[in-house]
């Protein structure tokens, strides 16, 4: 519906559009078709979008931690980043495809994950505990997330030097496959890039 302040219009009126560009009163056609093919490689895209879209809020507690730094840089959100870097992760059937997701990405060494265990409940990890930099002060974060339940927890870090973390994992979670996403965050919250380790 078109609007009338003073001289200037704004809004739909029958075909036409009316706006102001520039302090100057535009007007410009509807246009007459929508192009909108919903090709199965659209539909697909679109599919695709919404699952690493919902996966991204499911995950926001592990991303918002791990893609900070590089998020700042580029002016960015964790939430944006991640849908960005992560958009091409799908199997051949357009299922999410875990181990390729990216949780964090910098330039901090990795550390390798050595054993996951789940006993009473309890999930612990240990991990190679060598600064690989000297620097004693880096910190392992550790997000385990149930693809089946759609629901992740961002266990609190610990020293690299540790070596073991553990988490208390819930009760319905037990039993279901786990996805385990591990990164190190060091000086100036520099980040290394994703950990993965499938736990059945």
């Amino acid at each position: 519906m078109a609007r009338k302040h003073g001289d200037i219009e704004s809004g739909k009126l029958g075909d036409k559009i009316y706006y102001t560009w520039h302090g100057r009163q535009c007007e410009r056609s509807m246009p007459t078709h929508v192009a909108n093919p919903r090709t199965e490689a659209q539909q697909a895209h679109r599919s695709n979008f919404t699952q690493i879209s919902k996966l991204s809020s499911y995950m926001k507690e592990a991303h918002l931690v791990g893609l900070h730094g590089q998020a700042v840089r580029e002016k960015n959100s964790t939430y944006a980043l991640f849908k960005r870097i992560n958009k091409d992760c799908f199997t051949l059937d357009g299922e999410i495809d875990y181990p390729r997701i990216v949780v964090s990405k910098g330039s901090v060494p990795m550390v390798s994950i050595t054993s996951a265990v789940i006993e009473d409940g309890c999930l612990t990890v240990n991990f190679d505990s060598h600064a690989y930099d000297g620097a004693a002060t880096d910190r392992l974060f550790l997000f385990v997330y149930s693809s089946a339940l759609r629901a992740g927890t961002l266990a609190d870090p610990v020293p690299r030097s540790a070596g073991r973390i553990t988490v208390d994992l819930p009760t319905e979670w037990l039993g279901q496959p786990l996805h385990l996403y591990a990164f190190l965050q060091g000086y100036r919250l520099r980040t290394s890039d994703t950990i993965y380790r499938m736990l059945q």
